[in-house]
């Protein structure tokens, strides 16, 4: 009896003899609708906008609007927000695919050409950016209450208000352990999440109306999917996030575009009914 080739057998080194390769099963539900709206998304984090994309993937993709697959590409280690946008075009399939670039502005790891770089990038290679000033703590204490103060890139306080509200349940021990029970949002934290997502979008918003620039409105927000790349000037391309010429991303503080996100998805617009997650 031949010998299958080298390189589709695997030694097992204790009992001293080769093995088929194991099968790696996915689940089911990792596979997208052909019909569905495709949306390439990384970001900076290792864990808590992964755990939140999952979240809106399980609970809303297949509810009675447009249906729709995130199709998010984890990192094993942070990346700087200009290797962000890297990563989400390098994953894509097409140029012309919906991308999005989730990342922070903190100003402890001291990055803010990195920030401008990527933007800048973004918007010529037609990325959507979703910038959260400090960081996504700020979006997820937005589905719980207002915060208005200016944190100058620092997330502290934004961090310890998410804990010690009563709403936010099981965030308690939020950032101060590691592995999920860190900065992880499964079980109890997810559902406490889950149907607050209108509030969490009007207070994004307001933020967006009180930017420190002047012109700013999320009125003018656009939800149309960008052509591709070199389609768009920078500033035609800011304009899509409702901010207004010459307003400086790094000066929008406190704010989040995870706002947008939704709001191109339907959810968190409108009274949005929340179908039954999947398990």
């Amino acid at each position: 009896m031949s010998r299958p080739p080298a390189e589709s057998r695997r030694v097992n080194r204790r009992k001293g003899r080769h093995e088929a390769p194991r099968t790696v099963r996915r689940d089911l539900g990792s596979y997208p609708d052909e019909s569905s709206r495709i949306i390439y998304l990384a970001a900076e984090g290792e864990r808590t906008e992964a755990d939140y994309i999952k979240l809106i993937n399980d609970t809303y993709r297949d509810g009675p609007g447009e249906k729709f697959f995130l199709r998010f590409s984890p990192v094993r280690k942070g990346l700087r927000p200009d290797q962000v946008v890297a990563h989400v075009i390098a994953q894509a399939s097409s140029p012309r695919d919906e991308k999005w670039a989730l990342f922070d502005r903190d100003s402890e790891d001291n990055r803010d050409k990195a920030i401008r770089d990527a933007m800048s990038t973004a918007a010529r290679e037609g990325v959507q950016v979703a910038l959260s000033h400090p960081s996504i703590e700020l979006w997820l204490l937005l589905h719980f209450q207002q915060f208005t103060s200016q944190e100058e890139g620092r997330s502290g306080t934004i961090k310890d208000r998410l804990r010690k509200h009563p709403k936010a349940e099981g965030f308690a021990e939020y950032d101060t352990k590691s592995g999920g029970r860190g900065k992880g949002l499964s079980g109890q934290r997810g559902e406490s999440l889950v149907g607050k997502e209108k509030t969490a979008v009007e207070n994004a918003r307001k933020l967006v109306d009180m930017c420190p620039h002047g012109t700013c409105s999320a009125k003018n927000l656009s939800l149309d999917k960008i052509p591709g790349p070199g389609t768009e000037t920078y500033e035609e391309w800011n304009r899509r996030s409702g901010h207004g010429d010459g307003c400086d991303p790094l000066k929008r503080d406190p704010s989040t575009d995870m706002w947008r996100l939704l709001a191109s998805l339907g959810i968190g617009t409108r009274n949005t009914q929340t179908p039954g997650r999947r398990r």
